[in-house]
């Protein structure tokens, strides 16, 4: 069991040979990890210790659609992936150094959370550039509804 009183400000999950997924549950301000896809849904069931289901203040206002529902990533672990979190509160503090810095960041949480990807078979110099000229977008497109998605009970 880790908490986010176990880092300063990040946290790096990574998979390579065995899956990896993480969900993200913004309006509880809980992200839980583990290498089976249904480990992850155990926060479905977790209310606030207070028994209200809203989100904190801290955890700031939706950006769009998706951004209350409960989201899970996969981490490739065919190719091998490594994702970055870091709930910093200061903006202007990089999540990665600057080696990496060209990589995409990507607003979770409510903005509360910057993510960064980075995929092994990236780091070959013909799929950089593509990589570095990736829209924002991509890790939205592979994120699975748990909340509010039929097929997941």
């Amino acid at each position: 069991v880790t908490s986010s009183l176990d880092a300063q400000r990040q946290l790096v999950l990574a998979a390579r040979g065995q899956t990896m997924s993480i969900a993200f549950y913004p309006r509880k301000g809980l992200i839980c990890y583990g290498s089976e896809q249904a480990a992850v849904k155990a926060g479905l069931n977790y209310d606030f210790p207070s028994g209200n289901n809203t989100a904190s203040s801290v955890l700031g206002q939706s950006q769009g659609d998706i951004d209350n529902d409960a989201l899970r990533l996969d981490l490739d672990d065919l190719n091998g992936e490594v994702l970055v979190l870091d709930w910093s509160t200061s903006p202007e503090v990089p999540v990665v150094s600057p080696p990496n810095a060209h990589l995409p960041q990507y607003q979770l949480m409510n903005g509360a959370v910057r993510a960064v990807l980075y995929q092994e078979a990236s780091s070959n110099n013909t799929t950089k550039k593509a990589v570095a000229d990736a829209s924002t977008t991509h890790l939205y497109h592979r994120l699975t509804r748990l909340t509010r998605n039929r097929f997941i009970r």
